[in-house]
């Protein structure tokens, strides 16, 4: 399961919700794959009901709808661990 993040901006240096997220993803020492979704809030839960639709994500394990520094955007992402089959290709 993902882990969930809950950015706030930071008053002391400006820091948006993205800018969180992004740093957070840099400093995780996990080795995962990300997926990343980045759109109007809209477009965002369709693409991530159609992929629990699909079998290839649980709607659960998503991050929350986190707003981006442009209006009626939104970023949600899902960390999957790395491993297994794939990482043999």
């Amino acid at each position: 399961m993902t882990e969930k993040l809950t950015p706030h901006a930071d008053t002391a240096t400006d820091e948006t919700p993205l800018d969180a997220v992004i740093e957070h993803l840099t400093r995780s020492e996990k080795r995962s794959h990300w997926i990343i979704l980045i759109g109007a809030p809209t477009w965002v839960r369709k693409i991530i009901h159609l992929m629990h639709v699909a079998r290839i994500t649980e709607v659960r394990d998503w991050s929350r709808l986190t707003p981006t520094r442009h209006p009626d955007q939104v970023i949600s992402l899902i960390q999957r661990p790395r491993g297994g089959a794939e990482e043999q290709v």
